[in-house]
């Protein structure tokens, strides 16, 4: 199921659901990530301020995933559609929105997944 984001904020009410349908406590969530659960109830409680790539992973640890839709309908230009089918397993083109969403079901690949600890980038 998608869950369309247009305002970091939105992002709470999701993260907060997904990890409780996985059963998981923020503690238990922090412990796949290499983070503690304060830090797991900052970023539920203010998702605006995390880099993308710590959501990515974040996602990908409750078994869901960013994906990028265009609403309008256009497609990539002919010389980076390839490039773009290639290294995404998008659904076709003809169904790609250009929105951030959440999807709730992807390949869990939390077991080798670390994200540092919140000295530096965190």
């Amino acid at each position: 199921m998608d869950y369309p984001i247009r305002l970091a904020d939105q992002l709470k009410a999701h993260l907060r659901s997904l990890r409780k349908l996985r059963g998981l406590t923020q503690a238990q969530l922090g412990q796949r990530l290499g983070i503690g659960q304060v830090r797991i109830a900052e970023i539920e409680a203010r998702p605006g301020l995390v880099s993308v790539d710590q959501l990515v992973k974040l996602l990908s640890a409750l078994g869901a995933g960013l994906v990028v839709r265009d609403l309008e309908g256009r497609s990539a230009s002919p010389a980076t559609e390839p490039a773009l089918e290639r290294a995404s397993s998008a659904p076709p083109r003809a169904s790609r929105k250009k929105a951030v969403v959440v999807a709730g079901k992807a390949p869990s690949r939390a077991q080798g997944l670390r994200i540092p600890a919140k000295k530096g980038s965190w």
